[in-house]
């Protein structure tokens, strides 16, 4: 059976990014991970010095206002809580910069015009096991909080580690990628 000639649509899809020359899109990913690595690491050294103030300078009863139609209310907060819920902000924003720096060094070395080098294998591994912690960690601290509220916040289901897990098998697969590729140029050096 023949399918007859569709007519053309008389427009385009336009496209979402211009042409790119050659080594363009690595120099914009190169700068936009510079941009975000500084502003991260930024953001996580103010974290530090802030658990470290909230550790070490006496600080006087603290609590949450709520405000309900009648009023306000004022719940004291233990200082534990506020200790841990910055510890937790602290460690998940430091484990992100050093994702960041791990980025980084790899789009340095595919600007080098090498990335299949044993070293990138070894931190794709380690982006792998930092977004693993981070993202157990994340969820472990969101349940634990939505058991300390009692029924105010819904604990996470474990399917809220469907996307995560999935992104962290992606980065040990193209870890192994990586592997490979190092092994295939190391043996093709050989073979010259």
């Amino acid at each position: 059976m023949r399918v007859p000639n569709l007519p053309k649509l008389g427009f385009r899809l336009p496209r979402l990014l211009p042409r790119l020359a050659p080594g363009q899109m690595t120099r914009l990913l190169g700068a936009a991970l510079w941009a975000a690595f500084w502003i991260l690491a930024l953001t996580t050294v103010a974290a530090v010095l802030l658990f470290i103030f909230v550790a070490f300078v006496p600080l006087g009863p603290m609590g949450l206002t709520v405000t309900t139609g009648d009023g306000g209310t004022n719940v004291p907060v233990p200082r534990a809580y506020i200790l841990f819920a910055v510890g937790a902000i602290t460690a998940y924003l430091g484990g992100f910069t050093l994702i960041l720096r791990h980025l980084r060094v790899m789009i340095r070395t595919l600007r080098m015009g090498d990335p299949f080098q044993p070293a990138n294998v070894s931190r794709l591994k380690q982006i792998g096991v930092t977004l693993a912690v981070v993202t157990g960690g994340a969820w472990l601290g969101q349940y634990m909080v939505s058991r300390l509220v009692r029924g105010e916040l819904e604990p996470p289901s474990i399917f809220d580690l469907i996307t995560p897990a999935f992104s962290i098998l992606v980065v040990f697969v193209l870890a192994e990628v990586f592997r490979e590729g190092a092994r295939l140029r190391r043996e093709s050096e050989l073979t010259i």
